[in-house]
């Protein structure tokens, strides 16, 4: 009748999924997985409402070294962020921390927290690593993800240069100390963010980021993301909105931006 019957005790702040199983089964399987937690397999005995470790792989690292905190900033138009902060626990809040800033910010994908191994690298070696929930993304809904497309895209980049704001405004870290990083929409994100404030950042790195908004739609994938973005063949006030922010035609000659570091691929 859709009571809830019960919270599930997990082992921190995390993602958990699975939880699928036929009626009659008495058992079920789910993953927790978290920043410094690998991902593991537990069994659920669903009558006694208890659950079990079932499987889950060596990783030679002391996860109780890190401390994982999610905290709530305020973009430009002063909407509420959520960001979540790793780092080695008793770190020095002196604006010299090493801090790796990454984000996405569209298509409804909800950036959950998740394991990798090249980020313990990161954290073993006194780095930050933070991942804002910008909105585009799906973390609260379709309303969340609307307010980062098409005329709201901007909104997105503005979530972004608040989370480095933050981080930089207590302490974390400061403009000489900080990465951003993003991927395919969010190498978008990176391309924007970079051209739009080149002060904010030392070094940047999109990875596979769809930089030249006005053609994207004409190559490869590129028409199945108008949905998110809308396309400059729209209407002239799309035209423009997307010159605005498009990182080819935003570069300015002369100007000082972070080393730059850009990946793509066939």
């Amino acid at each position: 009748n859709g009571n809830p019957e019960r919270e599930l005790s997990l082992p921190g702040m995390g993602t958990a999924e699975g939880f699928s199983a036929k009626e009659y089964e008495k058992e079920v399987y789910y993953s927790f997985t978290s920043f410094t937690y690998p991902t593991s397999i537990f069994k659920y005995d669903i009558g006694a409402g208890t659950s079990t470790l079932f499987e889950k792989p060596e990783v030679d690292f002391n996860a109780g070294d890190y401390e994982t905190r999610q905290v709530f900033y305020a973009s430009k138009d002063g909407t509420k962020i959520p960001m979540y902060i790793v780092h080695k626990k008793g770190i020095e809040l002196n604006g010299k921390n090493p801090t790796w800033l990454y984000a996405y910010g569209g298509f409804n994908v909800s950036l959950n927290p998740a394991f990798n191994t090249s980020r313990i690298v990161w954290l073993e070696n006194g780095g930050i690593y933070a991942q804002p929930n910008l909105r585009g993304g799906g973390e609260y809904g379709e309303k969340w993800h609307l307010a980062g497309t098409k005329l709201n895209k901007q909104n997105v980049f503005d979530d972004f240069i608040a989370a480095a704001e933050y981080l930089i405004k207590e302490k974390y870290t400061s403009s000489p100390y900080l990465a951003i990083a993003g991927g395919s929409n969010g190498g978008l994100l990176v391309g924007a963010t970079m051209t739009q404030r080149p002060d904010l950042a030392k070094v940047a790195l999109p990875g596979v980021g769809v930089m030249d908004m006005l053609r994207y739609h004409k190559f490869t994938a590129g028409a199945g993301w108008a949905y998110d973005y809308g396309t400059s063949e729209d209407s002239k006030e799309m035209f423009e909105y997307l010159r605005r922010y498009s990182p080819v035609h935003a570069l300015q000659p002369g100007t000082a931006y972070p080393a730059t570091l850009v990946t793509t691929a066939d």
